[in-house]
């Protein structure tokens, strides 16, 4: 995937595209700088439930994953988005989920602490401090929306 794909994939995602236009393009900039494309086959497994790891992240520019929890299927994410963001928040920082490739194609993998120490130089104290928000708020709404699909399918 070249360059400019992988930008607009970036500014696609729905964690992003919410952004004020600046802090998009400043974003784009600074994922580019600290990520490495990987491309994955169908049923590899980018994150798995309840494995600490060091903060890593992943955005999918092309393809489609599947997130299994408790051993059951409870969604499918098509590129792009953005994952990895629950585990922040979690105790221990521990995977809530499993997150298996179902449809293969390329990925961006960085690491959180990176992500934010690279925010820290090039955001304003205030627009660190809401896109901390922002990513809470999409951790804890992705992390609401499985526990709910858990609880409907018994």
């Amino acid at each position: 995937m070249d360059l400019q794909s992988i930008r607009e994939r970036i500014l696609a995602t729905p964690l992003v595209s919410s952004l004020p236009e600046e802090m998009r393009q400043r974003y784009v900039m600074m994922l580019l700088w600290i990520s490495q494309t990987e491309s994955v086959s169908r049923e590899t497994i980018l994150f798995k439930q309840g494995e600490k790891d060091a903060g890593t992240g992943c955005l999918i520019l092309e393809g489609m994953v599947r997130i299994i929890a408790d051993e059951r299927e409870v969604k499918t994410i098509e590129a792009p988005d953005i994952l990895g963001e629950v585990q922040l928040f979690t105790p221990q920082g521990t995977r809530t989920a499993t997150v298996e490739v179902v449809v293969g194609g390329e990925v961006l993998k960085f690491e959180w602490d990176a992500l934010g120490n690279i925010m820290r130089e090039f955001y304003t104290d205030e627009e660190f401090a809401a896109m901390k928000k922002m990513i809470a708020q999409s951790a804890w709404t992705r992390e609401e929306n499985l526990a709910e699909k858990l609880r409907t399918r018994g």
